[in-house]
């Protein structure tokens, strides 16, 4: 595939910081941002000026469980999808990253699910969690469907989930060999797929992997079911965030070398959109288009950015593009 890098430097900006590290990110029909921050368990707004405002605390459900809350989905009217994963106390996954099928098996784990958020109130529900008797290990992203449906990727269990929120039901809709690394996982990390979207006739699904990392594409069958997976682009490291441009053009979030690429839309074509020797970018995770700009969260796993650049939401003008 060709790389191209010409002002992999597009000009970066601090949005938003908090006194928590910001994982999931999608946009609002105003330009402005909701944002799940990974300790806390707080869910944000942030306005196009980057004042940030609180919509939700999921420990009002949760309580004092130790986890991350990770991705959140917008369902364009008043409710957002969060993840959350709870952690092990005998397998402290993510701590020890060779623990986390481990941390799956531990049956005192039951916050590990997808909650509701209404943004009007703040109220937070469980909508399927592992109490409900599913077996979630790290449930990750969430994207929704035309119909409702919830597609929820699960980092651990290396699979990707299709839940009903309104009969509070789960399946397993694809546990495809391609997400798995097996025991040859090239970036030190055993985990499937993470971000996940959806194409706009949502008869696909993509997704990017962090084992071995790939940007991956599923068929939507005609009946709903998965069909096999396939490769679309290969030659990263520890993937994290995914979006879709209008184009079909992805943008892609690199978590290990804190880079953000764009890939064309047949996979052929890649160019670095930002690193960390040019922009501030530690660890980003999620990923979203608003206001023609393009906005990643810095998880900071890697301490790639100093305090005063760290816990941030990072945006750089969509401009400059090669194809």
């Amino acid at each position: 595939m060709p790389v191209v890098n010409p002002a992999a430097a597009a000009e970066w900006r601090i949005l938003a910081q908090f006194d928590d590290a910001p994982e999931g990110l999608v946009a609002d029909k105003d330009g402005g941002l909701y944002v799940s921050l990974f300790h806390s368990g707080l869910v944000m707004r942030v306005a196009k000026d980057g004042k940030a405002t609180k919509i939700a605390d999921l420990r009002s459900v949760i309580g004092d469980a130790k986890g991350s809350t990770v991705g959140l989905e917008w369902d364009r009217k008043d409710t957002l999808y969060v993840a959350f994963s709870e952690y092990s106390k005998g397998f402290p996954w993510p701590a020890k990253a060779n623990l986390s099928v481990e941390a799956c098996g531990d049956s005192t784990v039951t916050k590990s699910g997808l909650y509701k958020v209404t943004i009007s109130t703040g109220k937070v529900e469980p909508v399927v969690t592992r109490a409900d008797g599913y077996p979630f290990c790290f449930p990750d992203d969430p994207v929704m469907a035309p119909d409702g449906k919830i597609y929820l990727s699960d980092l651990s269990l290396q699979a990707i989930w299709k839940i009903d929120p309104e009969a509070k039901s789960a399946e397993i809709w694809s546990k495809d060999p391609l997400f798995s690394p097996g025991d040859k996982s090239l970036s030190g990390y055993p985990v499937g797929v993470n971000g996940i979207t959806l194409s706009a006739d949502a008869k696909t699904l993509y997704g990017v992997t962090g084992g071995i990392p790939m940007l991956v594409k599923v068929p939507v069958k005609d009946d709903g079911s998965a069909g096999p997976a396939e490769m679309l682009a290969f030659g990263y490291d520890n993937m994290d965030g995914l979006e879709l441009d209008t184009d079909g053009n992805f943008y892609l979030t690199e978590t290990t070398r804190s880079e953000i690429w764009k890939v064309s839309a047949d996979g052929k074509k890649r160019q670095q959109l930002g690193n960390p020797l040019e922009a501030p970018l530690g660890a980003p995770a999620s990923i979203a288009i608003a206001n023609g700009e393009i906005c990643v969260t810095n998880l900071n796993f890697f301490k790639h950015l100093p305090p005063e650049k760290a816990n941030s939401i990072a945006c750089s003008k969509l401009e400059n593009s090669l194809w």
